[in-house]
């Protein structure tokens, strides 16, 4: 990934999260690794982005049946080396600055630290339907 695309990547994500209307405060955050989460207007109104961040500590790794995500999912590795997979598909592992696309519905089915001697953490943006959680079982 070029310096261009990180910019790309974190400028659209830092975008969305401006308030849409003046005067508007953001919603408290739900969980300590939600960082923001914004309600959408126009077209997408009805969603809202979302903005997490992933901390994996050395050797956490989760597989197995997975769960789903109510929208897309683009991440960005931050640090470290993460393990991701979708659709049952091989396990990847991503170098930071690397990045993923879950689509909706799609079942993450892998992830974690790649490392099993050094953490992983990434940044996470989401589009959900206005007040879902953010997972569901596969």
């Amino acid at each position: 990934m070029t310096m261009h695309d990180r910019r790309t990547f974190l400028g659209i994500a830092a975008a969305s999260l401006l308030p849409v209307r003046t005067g508007a405060q953001a919603p408290a955050q739900r969980s300590p690794n939600e960082l923001a989460r914004h309600a959408l207007t126009g077209p997408l109104e009805g969603f809202e982005v979302v903005l997490v961040q992933l901390n994996m500590s050395s050797g956490q790794r989760s597989s197995g049946p997975g769960h789903r995500h109510p929208g897309p999912v683009l991440g960005y590795v931050t640090e470290g080396q993460m393990l991701f997979a979708i659709n049952n598909e091989p396990s990847q592992v991503l170098q930071a600055g690397g990045t993923f696309f879950e689509p909706t519905g799609a079942v993450h089915t892998s992830s974690g630290s790649a490392a099993p001697d050094a953490a992983a953490r990434a940044v996470v943006f989401m589009v959900v339907p206005k007040g879902s959680p953010l997972t569901a079982p596969a």
